[in-house]
């Protein structure tokens, strides 16, 4: 049996009896332009719902909890975004971070708002996602300005 062939894989590449450079286990970490495109493409798959695609890449070393360099986002969050609820259900059951914050203090559940939304954010929701605006600590009170001193009188006598 050869690799699987979803259409995400053959437009990438990775399909049965294409080579690509994506095929390389990638080693820790993004620190190849190989290794980069690989995490890419896990962020489009799982935003397109390509099962297939995301275990070929999590075959290959990527991980649930891999971020996209740019925005700290995970394939959860692409997943919420593209209203995919069976690429949820298997993150979730990978033990993806429901509640991963985004470098915008974004939750995978603010981005589930696209027409097929309401499904994904209800799943969130009962595996625990919160809104990010709940996750994020609280931002601290703005500084109250200083008193300014009274200036002294140059010519105050002295007691």
């Amino acid at each position: 049996m050869g690799k699987p062939t979803s259409p995400l894989l053959v437009a990438l590449g990775l399909a049965t009896g294409c080579a690509s450079e994506i095929e390389t286990p990638p080693t820790t970490g993004v620190s190849s332009a190989v290794e980069a495109v690989a995490a890419t493409n896990l962020f489009h798959a799982a935003q397109l719902g390509d099962l297939e695609a995301m275990q070929q890449y999590l075959g290959q070393g990527l991980s649930v909890t891999n971020r996209q360099e740019e925005n700290g986002q995970t394939a959860l969050h692409h997943a919420a975004w593209g209203g995919q609820t069976s690429t949820i259900a298997w993150l979730i059951g990978q033990k993806a971070d429901v509640n991963a914050l985004d470098n915008d203090g974004k939750s995978p559940l603010d981005f589930a708002w696209m027409p097929k939304g309401e499904a994904a954010r209800k799943m969130l929701a009962d595996a625990g996602a919160k809104p990010g605006s709940e996750l994020r600590p609280p931002e601290p009170p703005p500084a109250k300005p200083r008193a300014k001193a009274k200036p002294q009188e140059k010519n105050a006598a002295k007691p």
